[in-house]
């Protein structure tokens, strides 16, 4: 095996755990062999030793089917030194009195050996085939729900239209409406709204998900994406005290520039969202290992700890979560323990091409 395809070490948690598992099914297999000499014994005197060989073999075939190859090779060697050792003149000894019964220790062990690995085999061929189907039925229930969601998302848009058009009207209406009726308008418009973005944003993750929207991907520098997000929500950023903290030393990065200011857009519009005017939010960038690591922190609440993804947050970050997976890179978020949120997603670093300096006039 190449050392770009080993693979990574198991937490040692996980290789203890595997390691008593593997034990346990030695253990279970000397116990099966055991136990069927114990009833071969009880059932000498009306079973001859054909059948009783047959038991032993029967034994062998079920521990490599139910624990696997290792444990059925003990068995098989078990099984013989068993068999040799209680129904064998002389009893009670591994010495063999006739040489005759060499020849049927040999192919007891050999068809032992060899019902106890086609068995083994069948086992994880079926294994094989069980991951391979629940995985099939996996992306084609994920493709089934992003399809009725594209669906649905689409044939709600013309209504939402409708109903966004009429708020407007009745909000803007000249002359303007009764006070409680002009409030009653003006929330139905803003509810409309958020509806509205909702319905689009359902049909971009839906676009995302099923690769339906490729990747722009070019070579560029990660501070215009920020400034471009930054400019976008300019308004509601004016009450939030904006901290920048990009490291200088940052490489050019290989990315879709319209998808990623919707990443930044939405990290900064839910820590604006959220948090309480006059508070800090911080956008960061490091270099960390192989990936660049891009950040934005709040002061506010944090996420709910009772509940995976909020209302507020979960259809953004779910945007998100798709164009930054289409990247290749990962997102993580999570409380901070001195207050707020943190929401940060990765980027592979890459081998940015080597830009040829312009030779100076003569």
């Amino acid at each position: 095996m190449t050392p770009e395809h080993t693979p990574p070490p198991q937490p040692p948690h996980v290789a203890q755990a595997s390691g008593v598992r593997r034990a346990g099914h030695y253990a279970a297999a000397i116990l099966a062999c055991f136990a069927v000499a114990a009833v071969a014994r009880l059932l000498l005197h009306w079973a001859d030793s054909a059948n009783i060989v047959m038991l032993f073999l029967l034994t062998v075939f079920m521990v490599a089917w139910l624990l696997g190859r290792g444990p059925a090779l003990l068995a098989a060697f078990l099984a013989v030194g068993l068999f040799d050792f209680f129904f064998i003149h002389p009893h009670f000894t591994l010495a063999v009195a006739d040489a005759q019964h060499l020849i049927t220790f040999a192919v007891m062990l050999a068809v032992a050996l060899i019902t106890g690995q086609l068995a083994a085999g069948a086992r994880e061929r079926l294994r094989y085939v069980e991951i391979a189907q629940e995985t099939r039925l996996q992306v084609e229930a994920e493709r089934l729900r992003h399809s009725i969601l594209a669906s649905l998302s689409h044939d709600l848009r013309t209504p939402l239209a409708g109903l966004v058009g009429l708020a407007d009207t009745l909000a803007l209406a000249r002359p303007p409406l009764p006070a409680p009726h002009d409030e009653t308008a003006r929330a139905m418009r803003v509810q409309a709204a958020a509806l509205a973005d909702m319905v689009n944003n359902l049909l971009e993750l839906a676009r995302l998900t099923q690769g339906r929207q490729p990747l722009q991907l070019e070579w560029q520098p990660l501070e215009e994406v920020v400034g471009a997000a930054i400019q976008r929500l300019g308004p509601a950023l004016q009450t939030r005290r904006l901290r920048l903290d990009l490291d200088p030393a940052l490489p050019l990065l290989e990315f879709d520039a319209v998808l990623l200011e919707r990443v930044l857009g939405n990290l900064l519009d839910n820590a604006a969202r959220h948090t309480p005017a006059g508070s800090p939010i911080t956008v960061e960038a490091r270099v960390r290992a192989d990936v660049a690591e891009i950040a934005v922190r709040d002061a506010g609440p944090g996420f709910p700890p009772d509940t995976p993804t909020s209302a507020g947050h979960g259809l953004g970050l779910a945007i998100c979560q798709a164009i930054v997976t289409a990247h290749g890179g990962v997102l993580t978020r999570e409380n901070l323990p001195a207050g707020g949120a943190r929401v940060a997603f990765t980027l592979p670093l890459g081998t940015p091409p080597v830009v040829a300096e312009e030779a100076e006039p003569a």
